[in-house]
């Protein structure tokens, strides 16, 4: 039986108080009662003082069995498993927004049907839209790991695989481009060191080359070719992980652009400062862990309350009054300028983005330049030099 406990007096030689020797759930524990040999009897503290802090015992395991069972406690307890995984800080933070209404619940009491409904009712911190079905599984992967540890310990049957979320898979009108005068006020203000020493230059590059976030963090010196103005894009750097790119089309060379050349001279020089092959880089010299890192955080959750804490992108988008949007709105905002210029056809672009086909091109930004055709000059002709265009009526007669 559970918080059963059997208890003994014991007259330890040597020692000034008297001890308890007890045992609970096969554990065998001894303790000072910090009560003087010399001031109580073993006759009293068998009969008077044991029985009384038996009591005491029980009641005290008692309360921390029910504490145990509380939803926090396992979630505790996963995210003290989770520490040494490269995604840690993202899981917890999700766990974090877990709790504000879950904590303090008995994991018992928690059913399928309280799951879902938190899930089908989250939304993004910073902007209130419902979350895409992807996202919210991000969230019920947590679910997942906390009440299995709760089985492990033979509290809960873990039900959570069985739950299943309703809604869509991510929204394409979550890509929305920055306006010109946008992508020039935020080049200018970023050079604000308020903002850090990455921002600026990260920006440079984004929206004049149309790379990924992960793909200009795991640029290296040796990827550039100044003379004959390239880039090589071999690999990718998220989470702490460096990995090759996603697909072989996303291994490739582009151009390196004139309006972009001025922040890659000014990131080599700081790489060369430091001794560093990366063009983005901490102090040492090392890797940056993530775009974390240049983007700086989001609004987060401590001691169950929510604390704006708008840092570097966040805090630039803010005080230039620019409606917030992803850093990979930079990317999109590339591939959308470039198409509207007409200085590059849809494969340049496409193959530029790493996109496998046009398919893909046309999939994510046609809808951003669909009207454009009504601006068509109307003195093109495409077939001027056929003998339908130079010959005159008569010669056919």
């Amino acid at each position: 039986m559970k918080n059963e406990i059997i208890a003994s007096i014991l007259n330890r030689s040597g020692r000034k108080f008297w001890y308890v020797r007890f045992e609970n759930n096969g554990k065998i524990s001894e303790i000072s009662t910090k009560v003087l040999k010399t001031e109580k009897s073993l006759s009293f503290m068998q009969s008077v003082y044991l029985p009384a802090w038996v009591a005491r015992k029980r009641e005290e395991l008692n309360i921390r069995a029910v504490k145990a069972q509380n939803f926090e406690h396992y979630c505790s307890i996963f995210l003290k498993n989770y520490e040494t995984n490269h995604d840690y800080q993202n899981v917890k933070y999700r766990a974090n927004r877990i709790l504000i209404s879950f904590k303090g619940i008995s994991i018992k009491k928690i059913t399928k049907l309280d799951i879902k409904q938190w899930l089908n009712n989250l939304r993004n911190s910073q902007n209130g839209a419902e979350l895409s079905k992807n996202s919210k599984m991000k969230y019920l992967r947590i679910f997942h790991g906390i009440f299995e540890v709760a089985e492990d310990d033979e509290i809960v049957k873990n039900f959570t695989f069985e739950i299943k979320l309703e809604g869509t898979k991510r929204n394409l009108d979550s890509i929305k481009p920055f306006e010109k005068h946008e992508v020039l006020e935020l080049l200018e203000a970023s050079k604000d060191p308020i903002y850090g020493d990455l921002l600026h230059n990260y920006l440079g590059i984004a929206f004049n080359q149309g790379m990924s976030p992960s793909e200009i963090l795991g640029l290296q010196i040796g990827d550039l070719d100044l003379i004959n103005r390239t880039i090589s894009i071999k690999r990718n750097l998220t989470k702490g992980k460096i990995k090759e790119t996603k697909t072989e089309f996303r291994n490739r060379v582009i151009p390196l652009f004139d309006s972009s050349f001025l922040h890659f001279e000014d990131l080599i020089k700081i790489a060369k400062k430091k001794r560093s092959i990366w063009l983005f880089s901490r102090e040492d010299g090392s890797n940056l862990i993530d775009i974390i890192d240049v983007r700086g955080t989001r609004s987060i959750v401590k001691n169950g309350r929510k604390i704006k804490n708008d840092t570097k992108w966040y805090k630039l988008l803010n005080e230039i009054g620019i409606e917030f949007r992803d850093l990979k709105n930079c990317r999109h905002t590339f591939a959308v300028s470039a198409l509207e210029s007409k200085k590059f056809t849809m494969q340049e672009v496409a193959n530029i983005l790493g996109h496998s086909d046009l398919q893909m091109l046309i999939k994510h930004y046609a809808r951003y330049i669909e009207k454009k055709a009504i601006k068509a000059d109307r003195k093109v002709n495409l077939f001027s030099d056929t003998r339908s265009d130079t010959c005159k009526k008569e010669d056919f007669s």
